[in-house]
């Protein structure tokens, strides 16, 4: 028997989960991988992409790129942090919250009901934070840039779409409007990336920010 459609879910309005907090956002930079994670339990933490692997006690996953949950919906069902996405095709996906994505302007959108796509999902994930209600951001793993060769802590992207030219060109691009716009809403963001190629913000060694 053909199972019925799942009922769509309504589009989330992102809640004030944390005011006037802080939380550090894990991204997916080859760097990650030499930081010590367990040093950041009972902080908040947002996780990009397969950043989630790394604890199971992280609070919240973001994914923007669509493709990216077919490799990692079994095992999201017993993640138990926050799942989510500006992929409007899975609203009938139960599991994941879903916020209306904007792709202009670039920088970050006050209302809660959207996320400002930033053409990645490292800085649509500021956005997330910011309407959490956070007041501190400390990013992670937010090299821009290769090293040694990669593009990521781990090596597990399909390939597939993945372009072989340097994206981190475009990438960087929204930056400036994020830094505006933050510091407009008097967030403050910390970059705990040395070597970063991000330089809107202060490059700290991850050292000096672990609680």
């Amino acid at each position: 028997m053909k199972q019925p459609a799942r009922k769509p879910q309504p589009l989330w309005t992102v809640p004030k989960l944390w005011p006037d907090g802080e939380c550090f956002i894990l991204g997916g930079g080859p760097s990650l991988a030499q930081v010590d994670i367990e040093r950041l339990r009972g902080s908040r933490v947002i996780a990009v992409n397969n950043a989630y692997q790394l604890a199971d006690w992280i609070d919240v996953l973001f994914y923007g790129d669509c493709r990216w949950l077919s490799s990692h919906e079994r095992r999201l069902q017993y993640f138990p942090g926050l799942k989510v996405t500006v992929c409007p095709s899975h609203v009938h996906k139960p599991f994941v919250r879903v916020v209306e994505r904007r792709n202009s302007p670039q920088g970050l959108q006050p209302q809660p009901h959207r996320l400002a796509w930033n053409l990645s999902s490292g800085a649509c994930a500021v956005n997330l934070a910011v309407h959490f209600g956070v007041r501190r951001i400390i990013l992670l793993g937010y090299d821009m840039r290769k090293i040694d060769g990669n593009n990521n802590w781990h090596t597990t992207h399909p390939t597939a779409g993945i372009p072989k030219h340097d994206p981190y060109t475009r990438f960087l691009r929204p930056w400036p409007f994020i830094a505006r716009d933050a510091k407009q809403m008097g967030v403050e963001i910390i970059n705990a990336t040395p070597g970063s190629a991000l330089g809107e913000f202060p490059i700290v060694d991850p050292q000096e920010i672990y609680p």
